[in-house]
C-alpha cells in the first residue's frame, strides 16, 4: 500500500502533461491545413502517441490517489470516469490518425474536439473536487476588517480566516482528508479520522490539533503538509491561546485573558480605516525641494510626519492670494487633507481653483468673501470632515450642497445669515452632522483671543504711542513693559501707551467667566544711534538677500512670511557683519531680531558675538550672548534677542551670529542643514 500511495501522490505532476501534449497537437494538426507536409503528419502521430502514454499514467497515478479517500465519492466517481473517457477517446484519436481507412479519417477532426470536451470536464471536475464546486466562479472572500480588536469575534474574526488560508482547502466538505473537515464549528468539534482536534492527548498532555502544527516539516503528520503554505509563528500562538481557553465560537477578544505576547499580536490585526489612514497609504512623497518652494511663496505647508507625506496648508491672515497661490499646490493637491483660507481675501472667484485637493478632509473659510455660491464646489470633496464657514456670506441655502456631503462630521457657522430653522431642517435629515451655530452662551468658559498689540513702528528715536485692542469690547486688558508675564495684578490699560524706552510689551484679555486668553507679545526699540553703513561678511542665500547689508539698518521688521524682502537668509552658515557707525557713539545694548520657523528649517540663532573697534582694523571683544538650541516646537515665531553691555564707545561693530547649521535630534529631518533668518540689528 505504502507504494501504491507513493505511485498516487505523482498525480499532480502528471495530470497536466496530456493537457499540454493535446493541445499541441491541435495546434499543429490546425498549422498543418494551411501548410500540408508530411514531416507534420509524422510530428503530430508522435505527439498523439506521447498523449496516449502521459493520459494513461495520469489517469493510473489519479486512480491509486483517489483510494487513500478524504474525497466527496460523487465528485471522485464522475472526475475518475471522465479521466477514463478522455483516455480512451485518446487512444481512439491516435488509432484514427495512423489509419488509411478513408472512412475512419473523416471521423479524425470530430473525434479530436470530443477529446479536447472530454479534457476540459475531466479537468473541470478535478477542480471541483480539489477547490470546491463554485471555484472557477466564486466571488472574491470580503476581506475581515477589524477596527477594534477587543470587539472583534475570536473565531469568526480571527480564528476561521486562518484556517480557511491554511487548512480548509484540504480538509472541506469536497475533499476531506483524514475524514477532516474545518470550515464549520461543527465540523471541527467533530473531528476526523484521527480524533477529537482539541480533546487532550493523555500520552503528552497536548491535544492533537497542537501537536499535529508543532511537528517537524518533515514529519509526515505535520500540518499543514510540507509544499503547502505553512502557519506563521504568529497564526500558531493565536490558534493555541484559542485552544487553550476553550476553543470557544462566540466569544469576544475582550471576553479572554490575554498576556502580552498574544495582547501584541492582535493589537497588529486592528486596522485604522479612517480616511487619514487610507489616504497616507496611498499618498506620493513629497520632495524637500518643493516644500522649500512653496514656503518660499508665504505658504505655510507641512507633513503629517516624517513617515507620512500627506499635507496641511495654511495661508491663513494673507490678503494677497491669487490663483498661482493654489495653482502651484496642484502637483500635489492629493496630499492636501488640511487647507485653511480662514480671514483672506479668498472669495467665489477663487472657489474653482481649489477642486483639485479632492482629499480635503478639512477645509476652513472662516472670515472670507465666500457665499452661497461656492456650494456647487463642495459637492466635490466626498471625504470632507470638517467645515468652517465662521464669519462668511452663506445662508440657508447652502445646505442644500452639504447634503451630498456624506463624510460631513462638523460645520462651524457662527455669524452667518443661516437660521435655527434651516439649522433644524438639516439636522433632521443629517442627525450625524454636528452644526456648531454659536452664541455667547457657547462661548462661556472658553479661551479668550490675545490682544493685539500695535505701534506705528518696532522701532523709534525719541517716543512712541502704542495701542492694544480686544477683540471684545468688555474684556479688560492688564500688560507688562519689561517682558514679564501679566496678569491682574499688572498694569490695567486704558487709553494708550506712550514709550520714550526700549520695552518688550506682554499683554493679557481677561474677562469674566471665560478663560484667559494667551498672551500677545511685541518687542518697540528705540534706536538713537545713526549707521553710515553694514558690511556683510557671510553673503546669505540669493532667494533671501533682501536689500543685502541694508536690510539689517532699515528699521521695518520682517513678518512670519520669509520671502517678504525684510529677511536675511543663510543655509548652513553663521551670519559676520561689520556695521560703521557715522560717528563715535557710546553703546550699552544690542539687538538682534530673528525669526522661528521649524517646519521650515529655519531655527533662532544658538549666540552672538560682539567686538568693537574705532579704526576698523583691530577689534576687542566686548560681549557674548548664549540662547542655546530651540526646545522641541513647531510654532512660526520671531523675536529679539538683547545683550546689555558696560557703556563703551565704538566707531566699528562687528557681530557674529552662530546658527545651529543642522536640525536639532527632535525635528522631523534631524541633521539637514537648517538656516538663521536675521532682519534688524540695533544699537542703544
Amino acid at each position: 500500500m505504502l507504494l501504491e500511495i507513493q505511485i498516487g501522490h505523482l498525480h499532480p505532476l502528471l495530470v497536466h502533461l496530456p493537457i499540454g501534449i493535446i493541445l499541441l497537437a491541435f495546434l499543429l494538426e490546425i498549422y498543418s491545413r494551411f501548410k500540408p507536409n508530411k514531416s507534420f503528419r509524422e510530428s503530430i502521430e508522435f505527439t498523439l502517441f506521447v498523449a496516449v502514454v502521459s493520459a494513461l499514467l495520469s489517469l493510473a497515478t489519479g486512480w491509486l490517489l483517489g483510494e487513500e479517500g478524504g474525497y466527496e465519492e460523487q465528485a471522485l466517481f464522475l472526475h475518475r470516469w471522465m479521466a477514463v473517457s478522455f483516455t480512451v477517446a485518446t487512444i481512439l484519436l491516435y488509432l484514427v490518425k495512423r489509419s488509411t481507412n478513408l472512412k475512419l479519417q473523416k471521423l479524425y477532426l470530430p473525434l479530436f474536439f470530443v477529446v479536447l470536451i472530454c479534457i476540459g470536464v475531466t479537468g473541470h471536475f478535478g477542480g471541483n473536487m480539489t477547490h470546491g464546486e463554485d471555484y472557477l466562479f466564486m466571488e472574491e472572500d470580503k476581506e475581515i476588517v477589524i477596527t477594534n480588536i477587543q470587539e472583534a469575534q475570536v473565531y469568526a474574526h480571527i480564528v476561521q480566516p486562518i484556517l480557511d488560508g491554511k487548512c480548509v482547502s484540504c480538509h472541506n466538505s469536497k475533499k476531506a482528508k483524514g475524514g477532516l473537515i474545518m470550515d464549520s464549528p461543527a465540523d471541527l468539534l467533530k473531528g476526523g479520522d484521527n480524533g477529537i482536534l482539541f480533546d487532550t492527548n493523555t500520552n503528552n498532555g497536548t491535544s492533537l490539533f497542537f501537536e499535529r502544527i508543532h511537528l517537524p516539516l518533515e514529519n509526515e503528520e505535520h500540518m499543514p503538509p510540507k509544499g503547502k503554505v505553512q502557519l506563521t509563528d504568529n497564526e500558531k500562538d493565536i490558534l493555541v491561546w484559542w485552544i487553550a481557553h476553550g476553543n470557544c465560537f462566540d466569544c469576544q477578544v475582550k471576553q479572554l485573558p490575554a498576556k502580552e505576547r498574544i495582547a501584541s499580536i492582535l493589537n497588529t490585526l486592528e486596522q485604522d480605516t479612517s480616511a487619514v489612514a487610507i489616504l497616507s497609504s496611498k499618498a506620493e512623497k513629497v520632495p524637500k525641494e518643493w516644500l522649500t518652494e512653496i514656503r518660499g511663496m508665504g505658504i505655510s505647508v507641512q507633513t503629517l510626519s516624517a513617515h507620512n507625506p500627506l499635507l496641511q496648508v495654511s495661508m491663513s491672515g494673507l490678503d494677497t492670494i491669487t490663483k498661482n497661490h493654489l495653482k502651484s499646490l496642484k502637483q500635489y493637491a492629493a496630499n492636501v487633507i488640511e487647507l485653511d483660507l480662514g480671514f483672506t481675501n479668498f472669495n467665489d472667484g477663487l472657489m474653482a481653483q481649489i477642486k483639485p485637493f479632492k482629499n480635503l478632509i478639512k477645509l476652513k473659510l472662516q472670515g472670507t468673501h465666500i457665499t452661497d455660491a461656492i456650494g456647487d464646489d463642495l459637492k466635490e470633496f466626498e471625504l470632507l470632515e470638517s467645515l468652517n464657514l465662521y464669519g462668511t456670506g452663506v445662508t440657508d441655502k447652502v445646505f442644500q450642497h452639504l447634503t451630498d456631503i456624506k463624510s460631513l462630521k462638523n460645520v462651524y457657522l457662527w455669524k452667518t445669515s443661516v437660521s435655527n430653522e434651516g439649522i433644524a431642517q438639516f439636522q433632521a435629515k443629517h442627525p450625524k452632522t454636528n452644526v456648531q451655530l454659536l452664541d455667547g452662551e457657547l462661548f462661556r468658559a472658553t479661551v479668550l483671543d490675545p490682544p493685539v498689540i500695535k505701534g506705528e513702528s518696532n522701532f523709534f528715536k525719541d517716543s512712541l504711542a502704542i495701542t492694544i485692542e480686544s477683540l471684545f469690547d468688555d474684556a479688560s486688558i492688564y500688560y507688562t513693559l519689561d517682558g514679564s508675564l501679566p496678569t491682574e495684578k499688572s498694569h490695567k490699560y486704558k487709553d494708550y501707551l506712550m514709550l520714550s524706552n526700549t520695552a518688550k510689551i506682554r499683554a493679557i484679555a481677561i474677562k469674566e467667566d471665560w478663560k484667559p486668553s494667551s498672551i500677545a507679545e511685541s518687542t518697540f526699540i528705540k534706536n538713537n544711534i545713526e549707521y553710515e553703513q553694514v558690511s556683510l561678511l557671510t553673503q546669505p542665500n540669493e532667494k533671501y538677500a533682501g536689500q543685502k547689508g541694508v536690510t539689517l539698518m532699515d528699521q521695518k521688521r520682517g513678518s512670519i512670511n520669509f520671502v517678504d524682502g525684510n529677511w536675511l537668509g543663510f543655509e548652513g552658515k553663521h551670519l559676520k557683519t561689520i556695521i560703521e557707525l557715522k560717528e563715535l557713539s557710546p553703546i550699552s545694548k544690542v539687538s538682534v531680531g530673528a525669526l522661528s520657523a521649524p517646519s521650515s528649517w529655519i531655527f533662532y540663532p544658538t549666540a552672538f558675538t560682539i567686538s568693537i573697534s574705532n579704526d576698523g582694523v583691530n577689534y576687542k571683544k566686548v560681549g557674548k550672548k548664549n540662547m542655546g538650541m530651540e526646545s522641541p516646537n513647531a510654532e512660526v515665531k520671531l523675536t529679539f534677542f538683547e545683550l546689555g553691555l558696560e557703556p563703551v564707545e565704538a566707531k566699528f561693530v562687528k557681530l557674529e551670529i552662530q546658527s545651529p547649521l543642522k536640525n536639532p535630534s527632535w525635528h522631523t529631518e534631524p541633521g539637514g542643514k537648517s538656516w538663521i533668518f536675521i532682519d534688524e540689528i540695533v544699537l542703544n
